[in-house]
């Protein structure tokens, strides 16, 4: 399995790297530099994997029960502890820890340095590469409530035409978007309610999420 995997992301890596060397070098030439088709790994692997195949001869892996506690009251039941011991020694600890706990250095070496590391890359650590957002006075966007229940409004529409003039005040820097989740399947998790977007309002899903995007 490792080793299957490993040639996987090998092979992956390299159709990426195909990829982004024919956008640097086609110049933006239209007949070439098409939006790529990258490339997507599916792992289906069994619920619980690794973990105790059985449990008081009750099913455990590739079962629902292996979502909760596979192994409860293992300090009371002998059995149970055994059980947890060896699926933690499985994992054979001697060989990823040393004597005082402290990991591998040939296991740490394998882990990304400098800018590679996730919480540092430049595109994500919310830092280098970002630009200021220009927002619109918040003010201007409340409900005038003349009296307790005499007004009726909804927080998300007030929400969506605030975001929508965020969208727009930023439509030059490019550093502001709105990332409808459901825009390839719109027929997932449609419910009756309405909510706005950036373009308008429309009947659709609630998942939407927003992000603030980095660029240089």
């Amino acid at each position: 399995m490792h080793r299957r995997m490993a040639a996987v992301l090998d092979k992956v890596m390299d159709q990426i790297h195909s990829i982004q060397q024919q956008a640097r070098t086609s110049g933006g030439d239209r007949t070439e530099a098409q939006p790529p088709r990258w490339p997507l790994i599916i792992l289906r692997s069994p619920k619980g994997w690794t973990g105790p195949k059985e449990v008081d001869g009750k099913k455990v892996e590739g079962f629902w029960r292996a979502h909760q506690v596979p192994i409860d009251k293992a300090r009371e039941n002998p059995g149970h502890l055994r059980l947890l011991e060896e699926w933690m020694r499985s994992y054979k600890p001697k060989e990823l820890f040393g004597e005082l706990g402290r990991l591998a250095p040939e296991i740490a070496a394998l882990a990304p340095a400098g800018n590679r590391r996730m919480g540092a890359n430049p595109h994500a650590n919310g830092g280098l590469l970002k630009r200021e957002l220009r927002l619109p006075d918040f003010r201007s966007y409340a409900v005038d409530v003349q009296q307790p229940g005499g007004t009726q409004a909804e927080a998300t529409r007030v929400m969506g035409s605030f975001l929508r003039d965020v969208v727009r005040l930023n439509a030059e820097s490019r550093n502001f978007r709105l990332m409808d989740l459901t825009r390839p399947h719109p027929t997932a998790w449609i419910m009756s309610s309405r909510r706005p977007t950036a373009y308008g309002w429309r009947r659709s899903s609630p998942m939407m999420s927003i992000s603030r995007r980095k660029v240089a």
